[in-house]
C-alpha cells in the first residue's frame, strides 16, 4: 500500500507561489479575474472549495496503517 513518501504535502505557500506566477505569466490579474466571474460561478467555486475540505478533513482523520497495528 502506498506511504507518506508516495503523497507528500505542498505547503500552501508553495502552491501560492506557483498559481500567482501561472497567473502572472498569462497576464491574468486577480482584480480582473474577480469582475469577470458570474455569481454562478462564485458558488460553484464555494462549493468546489466546501467539498475539498471535507475530503481533506475526512483523510486527515483517517488512520493510517502504522496507527491502526500500534494505537498510541
Amino acid at each position: 500500500m502506498s506511504n507518506s513518501s508516495d503523497n507528500p504535502i505542498i505547503p500552501k505557500s508553495v502552491i501560492d507561489l506557483l498559481v500567482s506566477d501561472i497567473l502572472r505569466k498569462n497576464g491574468i490579474s486577480i482584480d480582473k479575474a474577480k469582475g469577470k466571474i458570474s455569481d454562478e460561478q462564485k458558488q460553484m467555486l464555494k462549493d468546489l472549495v466546501k467539498d475539498l475540505s471535507l475530503q481533506v478533513d475526512s483523510f486527515v482523520k483517517k488512520p493510517t496503517k502504522e496507527q491502526e497495528i500500534d494505537p498510541k
